[in-house]
């Protein structure tokens, strides 16, 4: 990385009062149309690992590990400038630990509840929340597609108590409760991310943020590249992930028994009453059939 600083004192206030900063135009149309090019190029039902990084309607939601690849989705997230810009945010040399991109898709991209990214790395290891996440916008992003809304201020917050629950996928994910998010938005109001393929949104571990579902017809990709600060590396990695991880496992199998017993027991209720057990009501006229 080049020893000249590339953000100036504004830019680092900025970050530390706001848990955000965003840069304009970062990354060149051409990169970006690249990396949009090749992503189309594949099979997006063959990219995804499982059912669970689908959503209804959608081959491919989300598609995971890209900056270990060798295509021009892992060229941005590993991009040095990029990286080099999060180590002068954070106060520390960074790498990359996890990336992803998201993919919201026209019509039907998915919500995602309101959290903070450290819910799901404090459990790891990691001995602070010294992490930051990266989202450089592949397309035009606003509201209207099911945009990023952000609290800014809210990392300064520190770790805010999260509820589970299952998602449309049958994960388990985290979601920062209404009653929080009301007193959290009258403290710090929210902000609508308004943004253009190659701009880049640097944003702490504890920014409380969230998206809606897409319900346009214009798509909205985003790839993520997540940071960890070189000395913040997680102690016992392997027992602590293996842990963190078995717990979600736990509650998606005590939520998918319970789904199953629910929709057996439906199902058994129907298939042997005479009546009918379902909405609507059927009208006397039409029970007789004709």
């Amino acid at each position: 990385m080049s020893a000249q600083k590339l953000l100036d004192d504004s830019a680092l206030e900025n970050y530390r009062v706001n848990g955000f900063y965003f840069q304009q135009g970062l990354f060149k149309k051409s990169q970006i149309d690249q990396s949009l090019l090749w992503l189309q190029a594949q099979d997006q039902k063959s990219l995804a690992k499982s059912w669970t990084e689908q959503e209804p309607g959608v081959d491919l939601a989300v598609l995971s590990v890209i900056h270990k690849g060798n295509d021009p989705l892992a060229e941005i997230t590993n991009d040095k400038v990029m990286l080099q810009m999060a180590s002068e945010l954070i106060k520390a040399p960074v790498y990359v630990w996890s990336s992803k991109v998201n993919m919201k898709a026209a019509w039907c991209g998915t919500v995602e509840y309101m959290h903070q990214d450290f819910v799901y790395w404090k459990d790891r290891g990691y001995p602070s929340d010294q992490m930051m996440t990266c989202i450089v916008f592949l397309e035009h992003h606003s509201f209207t597609n099911g945009g990023l809304c952000i609290f800014p201020g809210s990392h300064r917050k520190g770790f805010i108590e999260h509820s589970p629950f299952i998602n449309i996928n049958g994960l388990s994910k985290n979601m920062i409760l209404p009653e929080t998010l009301n007193r959290l938005h009258q403290e710090h109001g929210m902000k609508a991310i308004e943004a253009n393929p190659g701009d880049v949104l640097f944003f702490h571990t504890c920014l409380v943020h969230g998206s809606s579902h897409n319900t346009s017809p214009y798509s909205r990709k985003i790839l993520l590249s997540q940071l960890n600060a070189v000395g913040n590396e997680p102690a016992h990695v392997v027992a602590k992930t293996k842990a963190f991880n078995l717990t979600r496992a736990e509650m998606e199998l005590k939520e998918s028994k319970r789904r199953l017993e629910w929709f057996q027991k439906k199902y058994d209720e129907q298939n042997t009453s005479n009546d009918i057990t379902f909405c609507p009501p059927i009208p006397e006229h039409e029970k007789g059939g004709y």
